[in-house]
This record gives C-alpha cells, sequence and structure tokens, in this order.
C-alpha cells in the first residue's frame, strides 16, 4: 500500500478538530518548502546564468583574458 493511500485511510478516520491541525500542519509544510526554494546566494545564481551562456560554471576559465587582455591560453 502506497503511503499516501494510508495517509488517506488516517485522514477519513479523523475528527474535524485534528483535520484542522493536519490543514495547518499542511499549510506550513507548503510555506517551508517555497521559503527553501528561495535560499540561493548570488555566486550560484551567477554559476546558474554562467552555465545557460556556455560559460564556465566558476568563472575561472581564461580569466586573465577577460580581466588584463592577456591571450587566450
Amino acid at each position: 500500500m502506497l503511503k499516501t493511500e494510508k495517509i488517506k485511510k488516517e485522514i477519513d478516520l479523523m475528527p474535524d478538530d485534528m483535520l484542522n491541525q493536519v490543514e495547518n500542519f499542511i499549510k506550513t509544510l507548503k510555506i517551508h518548502k517555497k521559503a527553501d526554494k528561495k535560499k540561493t546566494s548570488l555566486l550560484s545564481d551567477l554559476a546558474d546564468i554562467a552555465s545557460d551562456v556556455d560559460l564556465p560554471r566558476d568563472f575561472a576559465k581564461q580569466h586573465d583574458h577577460y580581466l588584463y587582455g592577456v591571450p587566450k591560453k
């Protein structure tokens, strides 16, 4: 039996006051999940952008060329 089926059976047997608590708990879980998705650092965001435009993820490859004009290696 799947976990969702077990949970649904348990929910069907709960009194109304407990259902309100379960509902509040589910809302809390959703809020925390959304908050976790938003926690990113500027560096990780830049790394994602770098991969989208075919740059090295750490921006280190050929950095001397881009910063100082040294010929590419």
